[in-house]
């Protein structure tokens, strides 16, 4: 079988593509990009998410224009009547209207399978950022700060699967015959929903993984060290903390505002042990605790910000707990990777 690609030899696809996002493809490129456009239907969509992740990078003052995405649709059809010079420049002032407020990762993996290839996009949010994003199926996700995504270009006949690390709500389009399926933790948890809403919160680097049913029904599953898999149901305003550690399930009755809040960029704590409001904070605004006494990690929190910055965040703890803080800048030196800023925290 003859593989698709649309790569020479000695540089990647995604490198091609978005060089004639850019308009800096040469002639011969530009033939060789409508040659494989025509080669299967799928390959005008991969070209689509390429220009929308790339301009992505480029544009954070206009959220949410998705009338910019029909009219780059629209263009790309006018680009098969018309000849490529015309294409190109209508091409770049379509996408530049695309915006989302994080900055984001594309990766793409051209695998042969049977004589379709399967195409995996992964969306990443900085810290203090979120986005929201359409799946291909319909499916709506918002993803929280610090989080990644990684799903398919189209889901298969028997189900649709995704990869999350990170927080992330999900308003899953109905379909009976394919469950939406969110797998994280290398696979050893995952959540099968069909028409439904639900917050699940999976950051590899936690143990705890949250799951919060809104409206619907999901199902838990949870994988053994033997490879059995177990699962659980929930129900709606129910929330199923899944111990990686201890290999445990607790399902409690919740308000769901509280674990959902953050997608209008609020931060609500209700009785929270500071620990789990630490790790939110740690996410929400990239940075890392140290706690000096370990009396603090005993306290609960309870407060509600709205577009705060993380200083005043920090006032408020300190006024309600007893709890000193000190902020400390990442080093300029970043040769040995990202740093993120400290906070020390102490009691009073």
């Amino acid at each position: 079988m003859k593989e698709k690609t649309v790569s020479s030899q000695d540089e990647t696809g995604e490198a091609l593509l978005l060089r004639y996002v850019r308009g800096s493809s040469s002639d011969a490129e530009n033939v060789r990009i409508m040659q494989w456009m025509k080669e299967h239907p799928d390959n005008e969509k991969i070209l689509i998410q390429v220009a929308q992740m790339y301009y992505a990078r480029r544009t954070k003052e206009r959220i949410q224009q998705r009338d910019s995405l029909l009219a780059f649709h629209k263009t790309l059809q006018r680009r098969k009547r018309k000849a490529r010079r015309i294409f190109l420049r209508r091409l770049s002032v379509a996408v530049a209207c695309v915006a989302l407020a994080v900055s984001v990762a594309v990766n793409y993996y051209f695998l042969s399978q049977r004589e379709v290839e399967q195409q995996f996009i992964t969306v990443q949010t900085n810290a203090g950022m979120r986005t929201r994003l359409n799946l291909p199926d319909g499916t709506e996700v918002d993803l929280n700060a610090s989080g990644k995504l990684t799903y398919p270009a189209s889901f298969g006949s028997k189900e649709r699967r995704v990869i999350l690390d990170g927080e992330g709500y999900f308003q899953v389009a109905r379909d009976a015959g394919r469950p939406f399926i969110v797998s994280v933790e290398n696979k050893r948890m995952e959540v099968e929903a069909l028409g439904t809403a639900f917050n699940l919160q999976a950051y590899a680097s936690d143990s705890l993984l949250k799951t919060t049913l809104v409206e619907g029904s999901v199902r838990i599953g949870m994988q053994s060290e033997s490879g059995v898999w177990q699962h659980a149901p929930l129900k709606p305003s129910e929330r199923a903390v899944y111990n990686m550690a201890a290999k445990k399930l607790h399902v409690a009755a919740i308000n769901p505002a509280y674990d959902t809040a953050w997608i209008q960029g609020r931060l609500m704590f209700k009785d929270m042990p500071v620990p789990e409001v630490l790790t939110r904070l740690s996410y929400f605004y990239g940075v890392t605790f140290d706690v000096k006494d370990e009396i603090i990690n005993n306290y609960t929190f309870t407060g509600t910000f709205e577009n705060r910055q993380l200083s005043q965040v920090l006032d408020y703890l300190r006024i309600s707990s007893h709890i000193d803080y000190k902020i400390i800048p990442p080093a300029e030196d970043d040769s040995q990777g990202v740093r993120r800023t400290k906070v020390i925290l102490r009691k009073r």
